[in-house]
């Protein structure tokens, strides 16, 4: 059976998307776990560059982890702690967002 046969037998929109989410969504949530764990880090400071680098990796892990405590906006900041150390997150601010 093909996968848009059995998502109309169902009544399911085949072009509704699986996973969505705005980029003010994603970054008004790592602002919120940024001023939470790191709140040395100065996100208004960083470059068009440096943002879209943390919604990417925002974007995968929205795929990866569960949304409980952050994790998956930890795991976006923590996979970019060079970025958060340019910006002013100290070591222990990053070592904080460490949830394993």
């Amino acid at each position: 059976m093909k996968a848009l046969v059995l998502l109309k037998s169902r009544n399911i929109d085949p072009e509704e998307p699986i996973v969505a989410i705005s980029r003010e969504e994603g970054l008004r949530r790592l602002i919120e776990t940024a001023q939470e764990f790191c709140p040395s880090l100065e996100i208004e400071k960083m470059s068009k560059e440096d943002l879209e680098i943390l919604l990417d990796s925002l974007g995968y892990a929205v795929v990866l982890y569960h949304p409980e405590n952050h994790h998956q906006e930890r795991s976006a900041l923590l996979d970019n702690s060079g970025i958060l150390r340019k910006y002013g997150a100290t070591d222990s601010e990053i070592e904080a967002l460490d949830f394993v």
